[in-house]
């Protein structure tokens, strides 16, 4: 749009606003353009609105005053082109009607909104650069002269501010467009985390009038949404909508977060769901963690299962319930296999029973044949047994070396250092497998160095890869030295974002500065790179972010996002100014569990396509204001108030001290 090359040039020409009436006449608000081009003629009758040339040592007083009069016009232009724009912003919603429901005229007011907030930008721009002519220039000006300019700027200051308040207001109350209500497909029906409540409740209305009806429906997915199950069978999800009883549901499927632990009275409870039915056949879950039904409000749950034939699988260990037992038993040899093909996870937290449905499935595999592609222990890896046969859990149970696994991924906690010792064992334990083809390492810390004496010669033999993605390098087997892995590898760990920690060496840090800049120079996207406790300045000099280790981390143009996770800190503004400036290429700039000023100076306001969000881990999470530079509640729309963010704080350091 016209007005990002304003924001970013900090001024207005006459091609300016010929681009902007130009858009403005094709969103048809010709009438709005008119008067823009009206204003411009009364305020420039021959020169372009620029801002002023500085530096103007040995230039007459004349001449500095006839410069300082034309970019007063360009200020009274685009002071009076957002007084219509805002104007034009407040036409009422249609009288009866507590809902726009026109997507034309939704997305006229859409389009004003973004103009108007990127002019306002634009004239908050051309101001400072006037105060730093006037600072400048003072040689060539009265003490009159100053006062009167500088009175002048300080009513276009408070004059903005009052437009943009009054925006945020205005956008506040702006009811939503309502989403056209899309059919469903009763063959399959999934409802999303990422869905609006509105978009949960359409679909729900739609399944009950189809139950209604009488229609089948094959599948029900819950994506992430079963938040809780009622003693009526009803389930909420976690929009709060209500999933009332579907009679003529056939099959339930819940996924969840990854981390979710179900109680036996959940799961019993989802099991009852549909009870009243005997359409409800097969009941699936996926990434959760379930207990076995041995407690004796289950065994009526377990008996409904039993007359109506129903079956119950947990996909990611590949077990079916036993609905005599209550008991989960391994599925055959078949889901056995297709489960190995995709690969087994096992997350921290889980029950010790559910670790043991994995070992067991896993062995049956290695004993077998089956091939293993992926071993993948998210953050529940403990020890490794002294001759390297066995790895522990931090649940406490052993899991034994497999013959037939491709590739072992261990995940750690953050930034646990292995020492060599455990490394070398860890060596032995993927050598034990006929089919390894790589050890892989994330988010711990590896030795430095290695000694001829940790990697025998027929590890050598295999060549298998040792991959630490954290940093992007792979062990050279026979040299033992780290280094840079090829293309694909850095493509992996850059799209899955690097974490950068506090605890970790500088060795560490100087590995994934490598890794970062050998992928900002062949262009590979960084998804982002979240900063760990582990930020302590941007280098005034060279822009660069310097890190708690002293490791410099330098300007990366593939970076899509920056995370600063600074629990309990206080955000200077300096510290804002230099990460708004890191970041400028950027879409995303978010701050962590920490508090960053009030409002953002000038200096620091947001580039116009980049978002900046803020989550003080309270209640609320905020989103900086690209033309007022100030925070708004990304729930309610309306900036925050210095009582409110005054009272946010005391919580803050209350939590924090």
């Amino acid at each position: 749009m016209m007005v990002d090359k304003m924001a970013e040039r900090g001024d207005i020409t006459s091609d300016d606003i010929s681009t902007l009436t130009n858009a403005l006449r094709q969103c048809k608000l010709d009438g709005v353009a008119t008067e823009v081009e009206k204003i411009f003629r009364e305020n420039t009758s021959q020169t372009d609105l620029t801002k002023p040339e500085t530096n103007l040592q040995g230039r007459d007083e004349q001449k500095a005053m006839r410069q300082w009069e034309e970019h007063g016009n360009a200020l009274s232009t685009l002071l009076q082109a957002t007084e219509v724009l805002g104007r034009k912003f407040e036409l009422p919603t249609p009288t009866g009607s507590r809902t726009d429901t026109s997507a034309e005229r939704h997305r006229e007011r859409k389009e004003v909104e973004q103009e108007l907030l990127h002019l306002r930008s634009s004239s908050f721009e051309a101001i400072d650069t006037t105060e730093a002519f006037i600072h400048e220039n003072s040689a060539y000006l009265s003490a009159q002269q100053h006062s009167e300019t500088r009175h002048r700027i300080r009513e276009l200051r408070k004059q903005l501010e009052d437009l943009t308040n009054q925006l945020l207001k205005l956008r506040a109350a702006t009811p939503p467009q309502v989403e056209a209500v899309q059919p469903i497909d009763l063959n399959c029906v999934t409802i999303e985390a990422t869905d609006s409540k509105e978009k949960h409740q359409s679909i729900i209305d739609q399944l009950k009038e189809a139950s209604d009806r009488g229609s089948p429906i094959r599948m029900l997915i819950l994506d992430t949404t079963f938040k809780t199950i009622h003693g009526n069978g009803n389930i909420t999800l976690s929009s709060g909508v209500l999933l009332p009883f579907i009679s003529t549901l056939a099959v339930l499927v819940v996924w969840t977060k990854k981390e979710r632990v179900l109680c036996e009275a959940e799961f019993s409870g989802l099991l009852k769901y549909g009870s009243e039915s005997t359409r409800i056949q097969e009941y699936t879950f996926q990434y959760c963690d379930l207990p076995s039904l041995t407690g004796t409000s289950s065994r009526e749950v377990l008996k409904e299962l039993q007359e109506r034939g129903a079956k119950v699988k947990w996909v990611n260990t590949t077990h079916c319930l036993n609905t005599s037992s209550g008991f989960w038993e391994m599925d055959n040899i078949d889901g056995i296999r297709e489960n190995c093909t995709l690969g087994v996870v096992m997350y921290e937290h889980w029950r010790k029973e559910s670790y043991a449905l994995q070992i067991n499935k896993l062995q049956f595999a290695s004993e077998n044949k089956i091939p293993i592609r992926l071993v993948n222990l998210n953050r529940c890896y403990s020890s490794i047994t002294s001759d390297g046969s066995n790895i522990i859990l931090q649940s406490g149970q052993s899991l034994p070396a497999m013959s037939s696994v491709k590739i072992i991924n261990i995940t750690t906690e953050d930034g646990r250092l292995i020492p060599e010792d455990e490394f070398a064992r860890l060596l032995d334990y993927a050598n034990q497998s006929q089919a390894i083809k790589d050890l892989r390492f994330q988010e711990c810390e590896l030795p430095p160095t290695v000694s001829a004496s940790t990697i025998s010669s027929e590890i050598k033999s295999k060549n298998f890869k040792v991959s630490w993605l954290t940093t992007g390098h792979r062990l050279n087997l026979h040299d033992r030295t780290w280094q840079i892995d090829d293309m694909d590898t850095i493509r992996e760990s850059c799209g899955a974002g690097v974490l950068i920690f506090k605890q970790c060496s500088s060795h560490m840090h100087t590995l994934q500065m490598h890794l970062l800049t050998v992928a900002s120079q062949n262009n590979i996207p960084i998804a982002f790179i979240s900063l760990r406790m582990s930020y302590r300045a941007v280098d005034a000099t060279t822009g660069s972010i310097i890190l708690e280790s002293g490791v410099m981390l330098p300007r990366l143009s593939s970076l899509s996002e920056l995370g600063i996770n600074a629990s309990g800190s206080e955000l200077t503004e300096e510290d804002v100014n230099g990460l708004m400036d890191y970041s400028r290429q950027c879409s995303k700039l978010n701050f962590f569990w920490c508090f960053p000023p009030w409002s953002v100076s000038t200096h620091a306001r947001p580039h116009s396509k980049r978002q900046v969000h803020w989550d003080p881990e309270d209640k609320d999470v905020f989103t900086l204001d690209s033309a007022s530079s100030r925070w708004v509640n990304e729930e309610t729309r309306m900036a925050l108030t210095e009582r409110e963010y005054q009272d946010m704080l005391i919580r803050f350091r209350l939590k924090w001290k």
